[in-house]
C-alpha cells in the first residue's frame, strides 16, 4: 500500500463518526511511546529542542521535534528572535515537507509562530488538543 492510499485511509476513518475512542487513543500513546524511544535511543537526536534556551519554548517537555525534520525560522527581525520553534515538517504525497506539525503557541512564542506561519506560506491550519 502506497502513503497515498494509507493518507486516504487514515482520512476515512477519521471521519467515520463510529471511531472508537479508545482505540484512538491507544493508536495515539503508541506514538508517544515510539517518539519516546527515538529520542532516548538517539535514532533521532532532539538536540536543538534540549539547547538551554529552547527549553522553554517547549510547550509539552516530552513532545520534541527531531533535529533531521524540524522547521528553522530564518526571519530575524530583532535580537530576541532565534531560528527554533517546536515544529516538524512531515512527509506528505506532495514532498517531504508537505505539512507542518507544531504546539499551540505559548504566549512567549506566538510571535515564533507566526513567523514561521508568514515564512513557510501556511494556508490551513488546523487545532488538536491533547
Amino acid at each position: 500500500m502506497d502513503q497515498r492510499e494509507i493518507l486516504l485511509q487514515n482520512l476515512e476513518r477519521a471521519q467515520d463518526k463510529k471511531l472508537n475512542r479508545d482505540k484512538f487513543a491507544e493508536e495515539f500513546l503508541k506514538l508517544k511511546r515510539q517518539s519516546t524511544k527515538y529520542r532516548s535511543d538517539k535514532i533521532y537526536p532532539t538536540a536543538a529542542s534540549e539547547q538551554p534556551e529552547n527549553i522553554k519554548k517547549n510547550r509539552y517537555k516530552d513532545i520534541l521535534p527531531f533535529d533531521h525534520s524540524r522547521v528553522e525560522l530564518s526571519l530575524i527581525t530583532s535580537d530576541t528572535d532565534s531560528h527554533y520553534i517546536n515544529a516538524n515538517f512531515i512527509k506528505g504525497i506532495y514532498g517531504p515537507r508537505a505539512y507542518i506539525a507544531t504546539q499551540g503557541p505559548l504566549p512567549t512564542t506566538v510571535i515564533d509562530f507566526w513567523r514561521m506561519i508568514w515564512e513557510y506560506e501556511v494556508l490551513v491550519s488546523l487545532k488538536w488538543e491533547r
